[in-house]
């Protein structure tokens, strides 16, 4: 099919043999030096979702100075312009997209190409506008993260009483999970599911993306994963999404089922006001226990589903934030019912203690999180009475040789030394261990495109 979704160049470049000048300590100071100049363009456009093409608004969203220049002003109206543009494009596209995959409207899989292809160009246009608003990385005054910290008094008497038997028990509602027209991707068949979100903390639509072999029976027992991303991830929002190339069409095709959720606040989930995944930094600690919360239990209904269509074999795995919230699954999987119980999990470039990388990440710190903490008076000692559904439990929820973990030695962000003394404490095999000497970046990207990691994930899918 000549009009078939298509993998980004960049994702081409990366995987190539090209790719392997990434493989630096050099590039991993350099993407880390990145985070802030990126993250600056975000905040600006969740304040333009806002003000429209406001100028006045849109400063005081951004909480600027009384006085801007005028040529910078002048910059801001037309970026709010092209932004807004941007915007209308995408929301039409969208509108069209649910009318032919939800409604029901009828239409051929190549016109449900064609227009999957327009709103993914369109959303990229929309929520990465790296071109319109770069130039607001030089004025210093854009916050890259909003933040409302919760105070600590009143959040730890609230908060410190939940059990992980609350937080990460199985859900209490069974919603229907409703399937979307189908798309054609490489080698893939690729589709959308729905359901109200079974949190009691989040109270929105719950999606994923899957993808099978274009050419496999729609009962054919497939192997399954469902795969969690990274923080800030805009998912199939946008063209490129890396967890969909090096995960979802890397393994489809080989006679896989991938299952990528979209976490709450992010891509189709994010909130107006605020960049995908955004509310997830500026209210932590609460949030972080709210998205893990929401994303368990919306794992446990799509484990029960992958069963339910008959996957011979079905994983729990993530990557950074996906990985922290697969170590809750295999900590707390044993709880839930038989049909939503993982039978693997495999958390890449995860943690174990979310306090810890709280106030000694070095990611939290480039994003302003540890200071937010300790300015609304949080300190580690305050943070321990959120331990409970902060940090792993002592023992595993799913057979400790069913579980795959992938790290990076020197990863500070995600701290894998701390997470190995989990494993250890699980009795996870050292054969069962894919360990890199690189950081947190340097997982991502030899997960993105080594042979190593695609057999790992194999080896894991196929219970051997």
């Amino acid at each position: 099919m000549s009009n078939q979704l298509q993998t980004p160049r960049i994702h081409n470049v990366i995987a190539s043999p090209v790719g392997r000048l990434f493989h630096s300590r050099l590039f991993e100071r350099f993407k880390i030096a990145s985070v802030d100049r990126e993250f600056t363009v975000l905040r600006a456009r969740a304040a333009a979702d806002v003000a429209g093409t406001d100028v006045e608004q849109f400063l005081q969203e951004l909480d600027a100075p009384d006085t801007v220049d005028e040529d910078l002003l002048e910059s801001i109206e037309h970026a709010l312009t092209s932004h807004q543009q941007a915007r209308n494009r995408f929301e039409r596209l969208s509108d069209e997209w649910n009318q032919l995959f939800w409604k029901g409207q009828k239409s051929t899989i190549e016109e449900r190409n064609e227009l999957e292809t327009k709103r993914r160009d369109a959303g990229g246009d929309w929520v990465s506008p790296q071109k319109p608003f770069k130039f607001l990385s030089k004025t210093k005054w854009v916050d890259i993260v909003d933040f409302a910290i919760p105070d600590p008094s009143s959040t730890v008497e609230e908060w410190s009483e939940l059990s992980p038997e609350t937080v990460y028990g199985p859900p209490e509602s069974s919603p229907d999970i409703q399937v979307s027209e189908t798309m054609q991707g490489p080698g893939t068949r690729e589709y959308l599911l729905r359901f109200p979100s079974p949190s009691n903390f989040i109270d929105d639509e719950a999606y994923a993306r899957v993808y099978e072999p274009w050419d496999a029976p729609g009962d054919e027992p497939l192997p399954t994963i469902i795969f969690g991303t990274g923080l800030a991830m805009a998912c199939d929002v946008m063209e490129y999404w890396t967890e969909e190339e090096y995960v979802g069409r890397q393994l489809a095709p080989q006679g896989y089922r991938v299952i990528l959720p979209i976490p709450p606040w992010h891509g189709r989930r994010e909130q107006t006001g605020f960049y995908t995944g955004e509310p997830y930094l500026a209210r932590m600690p609460v949030s972080a226990v709210e998205l893990y919360e929401a994303q368990t239990k919306e794992i446990a209904l799509l484990t029960r589903w992958a069963r339910d269509h008959n996957a011979s074999r079905v994983g729990v795995g993530g990557i950074s934030m996906g990985g922290i919230v697969a170590m809750f699954v295999a900590g707390h999987a044993d709880t839930w019912p038989e049909l939503m119980q993982p039978d693997f999990a495999l958390p890449v470039a995860a943690s174990a203690d979310v306090s810890e990388l709280l106030f000694e990440s070095s990611l939290t710190e480039i994003l302003g999180v540890t200071d937010a903490l300790l300015r609304a008076g949080w300190d580690r000692g305050k943070m321990a009475n959120l331990d409970n559904v902060l940090t792993a439990p002592s023992t595993s929820g799913i057979a400790s040789d069913e579980i795959y973990p992938v790290g990076g030695l020197i990863d500070d962000m995600t701290k894998y030394e701390t997470l190995r003394e989990t494993l250890d404490k699980w009795n996870v095999p050292q054969e069962n261990r894919l360990e890199w000497d690189c950081g947190h970046f340097g997982v991502t990207l030899r997960a993105m495109r080594t042979a190593e990691f695609q057999d790992f994930v194999r080896l894991a899918l196929d219970g051997q």
